[in-house]
């Protein structure tokens, strides 16, 4: 292990959310790359037993410059609880407990951030000099939460972004304290640089865990057990919208039953179907093809996802309107399985550019089945574009983009 870098401060990674495997998962790679560098850690998650969790397999849970904090350090005193009582008997209120009324639900608050940075300060084996902000994108764009978050907040931060706006209007960057922000898009990078020459903005390239399970789990069984040698088709992950149910319902249909078993993986959300998603899978709902396998849950366990995807031949990404970045072209690359993904959005320019799969139209069911075969066909010969994608979208290419971009916010201050 490294030891601590002479003059970098002690960082305070901040993950809001928990119980998202893509984000918790992120939040440990940010956690361990850090350690490897020989940073100080002090991290925050709601979930700090899942977090603690990943780091023991990393044999860093015990590192003496990680400090994994209480998420409930925000739990008011006595003497707060006393005084809140109080105020709320004479009808005062503090000007940090004004307008939450105002918050919409659908955010996460700002000034509950500034709060718990305050509140780390505290707490922390080594106080905080930068704070890094796992999830920016639930967060409110405008808002006086912002406002009194600027008042509470005295430590230069930055954050990511997953799902960036693109007119880059949020009031947060209007803010000395804020030096930068990351995204998975290089081009939403040079854009936000161009307009706010001043920030710092940069690039992390969209990786994925690949651990697998020590021994064969049920499930893949079930499904090897089912497919009884057919060539498996995966489509997983959180089940939308954008996930393009009618063309993959209808492109199962058309396919050959004898050559082709598709399974289909993830938690759905039916109120954000359209109408023709609605249509086909009410006709999946009366009669279930024989070749089909639907496991309708959330897999909190990334290592059995993985086993499922290393389990089949090719991977269905076809989404629609999905103009940003994804980990499936990387779970794709990780287990050397070619993936199938829509043309014309930044997900096809990736896969065309590694050459790891094929794009089709992503409305055209014809086009997706002769893709399907053709990969089946030339899935052998991919074996250095596979390998060219995972060393572009490696641990080691994400811990480079990090630490630089830190390096460069701080510089910032």
């Amino acid at each position: 292990m490294n030891q601590p870098i002479s003059g970098l401060p002690s960082i305070l990674l901040y993950n809001p959310i928990s119980g998202h495997g893509h984000l918790d998962s992120w939040n440990a790679m940010f956690v361990s790359i850090l350690l490897d560098a020989g940073w100080r850690v002090n991290a925050m998650t709601p979930d700090a037993q899942d977090l603690t969790r990943r780091l023991k397999s990393k044999n860093q849970v015990f590192l003496e410059r990680l400090c994994v904090l209480d998420w409930n350090v925000l739990r008011p005193s006595f003497a707060q609880r006393v005084l809140g009582r109080l105020q709320r008997m004479i009808g005062l209120q503090s000007r940090d407990q004004h307008d939450t009324k105002d918050l919409d639900p659908r955010f996460l608050d700002p000034v509950e951030f500034g709060r718990r940075i305050n509140a780390s300060i505290k707490k922390c084996k080594w106080p905080p000099t930068f704070v890094f902000n796992m999830y920016m994108d639930m967060y409110p764009s405008d808002g006086a939460r912002w406002l009194q978050f600027e008042r509470l907040n005295k430590l230069p931060w930055a954050g990511i972004r997953f799902v960036p706006t693109p007119e880059h209007s949020e009031i947060y960057y209007s803010q000395s304290a804020l030096k930068g922000m990351c995204f998975l898009d290089e081009s939403v990078c040079e854009q936000a640089q161009l307009a706010m020459p001043r920030k710092v903005f940069g690039y992390l390239p969209d990786i994925t865990e690949n651990a697998l399970p020590s021994t064969e789990s049920a499930l893949v069984r079930e499904i090897k057990d089912k497919a009884r040698g057919r060539k498996i088709v995966f489509m997983g992950g959180t089940i939308g919208g954008n996930k393009n149910l009618a063309c993959w319902y209808q492109l199962i249909h058309q396919a050959d039953a004898r050559e082709f078993y598709f399974v289909q993986i993830g938690e759905m959300f039916e109120d954000t179907l359209t109408s023709e998603d609605v249509r086909e899978l009410a006709k999946i709902k009366r009669q279930c093809p024989e070749n089909l396998y639907i496991k309708l849950e959330y897999l909190p366990d990334e290592a059995m996802f993985n086993e499922v995807i290393q389990t089949s031949d090719i991977i269905f990404a076809v989404y629609r309107n999905f103009k940003i970045s994804s980990n499936m072209p990387g779970k794709a690359a990780a287990f050397s399985k070619p993936i199938l993904v829509a043309e014309g959005y930044l997900m096809g320019e990736r896969v065309s550019q590694y050459g790891i799969g094929l794009t089709v139209p992503e409305h055209d069911v014809d086009a997706m089945l002769t893709a399907m075969t053709t990969l089946v066909q030339t899935a052998g010969s991919m074996g250095n574009q596979f390998e060219h994608y995972r060393r572009d979208f490696s641990l080691q290419a994400l811990g480079q983009h990090l630490i630089g971009f830190l390096k460069k916010c701080m510089s910032n201050v």
